[in-house]
């Protein structure tokens, strides 16, 4: 094994490290916004008018939403990419 595949399977494996772990707040965060947005719903319903996330567009919530899915795209990116290195050391090894 030549020291550039090395590199690339301990490059590739620390960015899969550091991937995983970033991209955990955000979908814990998308996941607590869902929770209440259907909170929010079943509430509405039981009170028998419709106001909030229809009535007046996007909410702070929705934008909030939208970033943290930018975040999980961009950390996602970060492990393909470390996936493909790892591929690639060892096809140079």
């Amino acid at each position: 094994m030549d020291i550039v595949g090395l590199v690339l399977i301990i490059g590739g494996i620390a960015a899969i490290a550091v991937g995983a772990l970033r991209v955990r707040g955000p979908l814990a965060t998308i996941r607590r916004l869902d929770q209440t947005e259907a909170n929010l719903a079943r509430y509405e319903t039981w009170r028998g008018r419709r106001t909030g996330v229809d009535a007046d567009g996007p909410t702070g919530a929705d934008e909030m939403r939208a970033q943290m899915r930018q975040r999980v795209l961009l950390w996602s990116a970060v492990i393909g990419a470390g996936v493909v290195a790892i591929v690639l050391g060892l096809l140079t090894s």
